[in-house]
């Protein structure tokens, strides 16, 4: 009888396992879960760029669309371009409709102009033939009907005012051209471009 007890004891009891193989089971059992979490997480970036390619080609709500960019380089002079946008910060987000004075300057760039004068902010219009002949600076193209503020074809100051008009900076994107209306580039007083 004693022997039968023996056996069933042994059966009962797990087998021993050597200290290599348990340091070989454990490290092989980390090095697939190690693998499974890589290739997952890899598997979740390539789906989210995948994804990202999709939208609009990622364009933010507050890029306006100007037009075709072989179009805009050819301008012999300046066009007023309606824009639709979102104005996007932190708390708000409003639809915005508006437009911008668009040119080529004598170096080939693109000049996306604000309407608003940098002295008050008064909506800019291009000059009449006789404010350009009355003008200092024949060069003059946009008066403010505010206080007589006067700006050249691309944007620089010309009478009264020192800062030009501020910019949008050309974004190309699929053959257009889009701004950001929430990034205006300030010009410095005095500065000509």
């Amino acid at each position: 009888m004693e022997e039968v007890e023996a056996i069933v004891m042994d059966e009962i009891r797990p087998n021993k396992i050597s200290r290599r193989a348990f340091i070989g089971t454990t490290g092989k059992l980390a090095i697939g879960v190690v693998g499974a979490l890589a290739g997952t997480s890899g598997l979740f970036y390539y789906g989210a760029i995948k994804h990202r390619g999709n939208v609009n080609e990622g364009l933010p709500q507050s890029y306006a669309l100007l037009g075709d960019h072989n179009w805009l380089m050819s301008l012999n002079d300046v066009v007023k371009i309606h824009y639709n946008a979102i104005y996007d910060d932190a708390w708000n987000s409003k639809p915005v409709q508006g437009f911008v004075y668009v040119a080529v300057d004598q170096q080939g760039m693109l000049r996306i102009m604000s309407p608003a004068c940098s002295h008050l902010g008064c909506t800019i219009e291009p000059a009449t033939t006789a404010q350009i002949n009355a003008a200092q600076d024949k060069s003059t193209y946009f008066n403010c009907p505010c206080h007589g503020a006067q700006f050249d074809r691309v944007g620089n100051a010309t009478f009264v005012v020192t800062r030009g008009l501020d910019l949008y900076e050309p974004i190309l994107s699929g053959g257009n051209v889009y701004m950001d209306i929430m990034k205006p580039i300030m010009q410095q007083d005095g500065q000509q471009t």
